[in-house]
């Protein structure tokens, strides 16, 4: 089966984060891989794309593996992983979105005499989608959630944290740990180091992961829960990915990206030459200058 770059394939953890993403699709249909992963492929109603979504399970490892297979199989647009997370900054707000900007697998380090040492692994996500992330934010992606949040969810562009450590307790050794060393993380899970790794592999495919913040995981996951802040979670993070993948460049009808044709690779060059054969030729922002009498031949 070959889709080209009209597939999109969103990858979550957890049911929850499954049904989020599947009720914003149309006319959904099974798709099994050879190996057995079973995705649904479906419509994202006013836009171009194929979206493929699969619950992966929990892991960095699962996550990993499933990456790599769904890149290979289908050559994504882009690649997704939704779903939740816990917060760790206080200007966030239970269900704020986190879009990450870098992964930090916090897990790595050198123990010694006096004490852990780390030694991270870090991969940053595609530059193009966290600013499609910005832009949605300054729209009204909010109007997609149902039933309508209050207060309003906002989109922050953080580095997240992820591990095999659920993390629920503020004050342990881990989180002083977490806190001593990745002061800048926003938030932690347990599948986005696996999931931006093998994209990162993959080479040449934009790759982001959304999560919404379910809980401060600092001891009250239990209540969150049970106050439904999983649900409220997911859904936001849904409804952002929806928004990112909404404003995306539509493809043409090759099927490759929209480019401005105004220069080469999309570059404009606007040349001008002054009275003394002066060349200005100006390049996505940049001047070069040419001087001599030759100059407006060049």
């Amino acid at each position: 089966m070959s889709t080209g770059t009209k597939a999109i394939v969103i990858l979550t953890a957890l049911s929850v984060e499954y049904r989020a993403v599947a009720r914003h699709l149309r006319d959904l249909e099974r798709i099994d891989h050879p190996t057995g992963l079973i995705f649904e492929r479906g419509e994202l109603p006013g836009t171009p794309w194929q979206i493929y979504v699969a619950e992966a399970g929990e892991g960095n490892h699962a996550a990993a593996t499933l990456t790599e297979r769904a890149i290979s199989w289908l050559s994504p647009r882009a690649v997704f992983f939704t779903g939740i997370a816990g917060g760790r900054k206080k200007d966030l707000a239970l269900g704020d979105v986190v879009a990450a900007t870098q992964v930090w697998a916090y897990q790595g380090g050198r123990q010694e005499a006096d004490g852990l040492k780390a030694r991270p692994r870090s991969w940053e996500t595609t530059f193009e989608l966290q600013q499609v992330a910005r832009y949605v934010d300054r729209g009204a992606w909010t109007e997609h959630i149902s039933p309508p949040p209050d207060p309003l969810p906002r989109i922050r562009l953080k580095p997240i944290l992820a591990g095999e450590i659920v993390l629920d307790s503020a004050g342990s050794e881990l989180d002083e740990y977490l806190d001593r060393h990745y002061n800048g993380a926003a938030a932690i899970e347990t599948e986005g180091a696996g999931f931006a790794s093998a994209a990162h592999l993959a080479g040449g495919v934009p790759f982001l992961v959304v999560r919404g913040i379910s809980d401060r995981a600092n001891g009250t996951k239990s209540d969150s829960d049970a106050a439904g802040g999983q649900e409220a979670a997911a859904r936001h993070a849904a409804a952002a990915t929806m928004a990112v993948i909404a404003a995306l460049p539509a493809p043409d009808k090759s099927g490759r990206p929209e480019r401005d044709h105004s220069g080469t690779d999309g570059q404009q060059q606007i040349n001008r030459a002054d009275g003394s054969g002066v060349v200005y030729a100006v390049q996505n922002g940049s001047q070069t200058i040419h001087h001599g009498p030759q100059g407006g031949d060049r």
